[in-house]
């Protein structure tokens, strides 16, 4: 075997396919739970083999290939027949809405796609809104009357391997380059910090056109040689049970994903059904992607430790798709840690901060930088590293941060920076090092609010806001500030339950007054204005992060769909 072999996923499919070629790699299941298909290594190398022939006919080596297929065999085969053929796959969600539509094409145009692999679905729905015609859009293949590729293209370990673009919290999404070099340096790193083994069973929910989806369980299982059983976000969401109920039966050892998903079993599964359930198989309970609550955590290991489940399972982890996947985690089959800070300053105690006078918060350690990384964190003002204990932006480096964002040079200049001679990510995250060197996240720096040179997150407020009246609980907020006049002034945005949005001229002076004051009492601030709006209008990216820019964006337009508009006097 050549050198060259195990320095990427295709090298190590090729080799598990001639040693291991009847091992299940993939199981996939229906919305019931139900396996409907299994790709063994040998199977997923021919069925590669055969779309190779099809890709090869239809694009050219390096050309950009556009993947929106939902979570299926077909996406598998067609992303990994792209790096098989030397093709750049981009995977995307896919549109469901006129908008949606155009959004897209500007994502192909911005990748310049060659060849957009999709459903009859989503065809029909581009060709509707006429919006096919500038790129070719292609169903997926009959792979019976296909001839295989036998010979991969050749490529080099630091090529792109393929472009993941960013979920659009702040800005328009930006095509990341991931190279092969990236993908195995990062898959080194989750391999270690998750004890993942060939003895590793997996299950994932998150859409494959997500990082954590994608590098975690699609990667994942392929690099280290686990097979994992895989179910689409909509069944997840829509029977957060059956998560629980094949962890329970297919005796699945790791799987997670981000906080919403522990906090929507806790709402929605009641316990008085999970007779018979047993979840002592699952030691890595990942936790990502988002704002980490304690409080969730703590929710859920109460509610299901009944049924087997460790907490110290929970393994709370930080990354990003510049960085490819994995930053930091928590050491595994350990509790996790959280400290007490003030909400508005940018020193933080070592000590428990709960007596101090003032506003606190709680964070969530995400653990310990991965040790091939270098992480600083820096004053953004000022440019100096920051002491333990004090608040800055993230900044990365090492073989795991990509090359940057396709066709990008100024956002590149601004993202990628020299420092110590190395070459560092600015993340735009906001967190501290404690002394034992456990990271904590704090919150975004686009969103950050200073008002009066105070800052504030806004999670924080959104929290306070969401349980300040029954109305606005259990549902989307946005919280940012506009200039006034003579100062930053806030401004909440909540969507509202439906039985009180059917009544919202009887609710909202009392919903307004709860908001002012909830606000008031908790950080001192007064609430400029407060928008009503009807469920699911608050932008969303396609990982469910909450879209604050673009909410503020659409409020300054005057563009948000308000059911009440409630201003204080200013």
């Amino acid at each position: 075997m050549s050198s060259r072999h195990l320095n990427s996923l295709i090298d190590k499919l090729l080799l598990r396919a001639e040693n291991q070629p009847h091992q299940p790699l993939y199981y996939f299941l229906d919305t019931r739970g139900r396996e409907y298909a299994h790709l063994t290594y040998a199977s997923l190398l021919t069925a590669i083999q055969k779309l190779g022939t099809w890709l090869s006919e239809k694009t050219a080596s390096g050309d950009r290939v556009a993947i929106q297929l939902p979570t299926s065999p077909e996406f598998v085969i067609t992303f990994l027949a792209c790096l098989y053929t030397n093709r750049i796959p981009v995977p995307l969600s896919s549109p469901n809405r006129k908008h949606n539509c155009e959004h897209y094409q500007r994502i192909f145009t911005d990748c310049d796609a060659s060849l957009v692999v999709t459903d009859a679905t989503v065809r029909d729905l581009f060709e509707k809104e006429s919006l096919g015609t500038s790129h070719q859009i292609q169903t997926f293949p009959s792979l019976d009357t296909l001839d295989p590729l036998l010979t991969p293209v050749d490529r080099q370990s630091n090529e792109i391997a393929f472009l993941q673009y960013t979920s659009g919290s702040t800005s328009f999404p930006k095509g990341v380059i991931v190279s092969h070099e990236n993908i195995i340096a990062n898959q080194k790193m989750i391999q270690r910090t998750f004890g993942h083994s060939s003895t590793s069973i997996g299950l994932a929910w998150l859409p494959l056109f997500h990082d954590m989806g994608l590098i975690g369980s699609v990667f994942q299982p392929l690099y280290v040689g686990f097979p994992c059983y895989l179910m689409s976000s909509v069944t997840f969401l829509q029977r957060p049970k059956l998560w629980l109920k094949t962890i329970s039966d297919k005796k699945v050892t790791t799987t997670g994903g981000p906080d919403f998903a522990y906090d929507l079993c806790v709402k929605r599964i009641d316990p008085a059904s999970l007779e018979g359930l047993c979840l002592s198989s699952w030691d890595v309970a990942y936790n990502g992607a988002e704002h980490i609550k304690l409080h969730t955590l703590e929710q859920f290991s109460d509610i299901f430790a009944p049924y087997g489940f460790k907490k110290s399972a929970f393994l709370p982890c930080y990354g990003l798709a510049e960085a490819t996947l994995i930053v930091s985690g928590t050491a595994k089959s350990q509790e996790p840690l959280a400290l007490t800070i003030p909400c508005s300053s940018d020193e933080v105690l070592d000590a428990d901060a709960s007596g101090q006078k003032g506003n606190t918060r709680t964070v969530v350690s995400s653990g310990q930088v991965m040790p091939e990384l270098s992480l600083r964190i820096i004053n953004p003002q000022t440019f100096k590293e920051c002491p333990s204990h004090h608040i800055g932006e993230i900044w990365i480096a090492g073989p795991s941060i990509t090359r940057g964002y396709w066709q990008q040079s100024d956002k590149n200049q601004e993202t990628f920076v020299y420092r110590d001679g190395l070459r560092f990510l600015r993340t735009g995250d906001l967190g501290f090092l404690d002394s034992q060197q456990q990271l904590y996240i704090t919150g975004r720096l686009k969103d950050l609010i200073v008002i009066d040179g105070k800052n504030y997150y806004p999670q924080d407020i959104e929290e306070t806001v969401k349980l300040s009246h029954p109305a606005l609980s259990e549902v989307n907020c946005a919280v940012f500030s506009v200039a006034g006049t003579y100062a930053q002034k806030l401004v909440v945005v909540n969507e509202v339950v439906r039985q009180f949005a059917a009544q919202i001229d009887r609710y909202a002076d009392e919903i307004k007054e709860a908001v002012k004051t909830s606000v008031y009492n908790h950080y001192q601030l007064t609430v400029h204005e407060t928008v009503l709006l009807p469920l699911n209008s608050i932008p969303k990216t396609t990982s469910g992060k909450i879209q604050r820019q673009r909410t503020k964006l659409l409020y300054l337009l005057q563009q948000l769909e308000n059911l009440e508009t409630v201003k204080e006097s200013i």
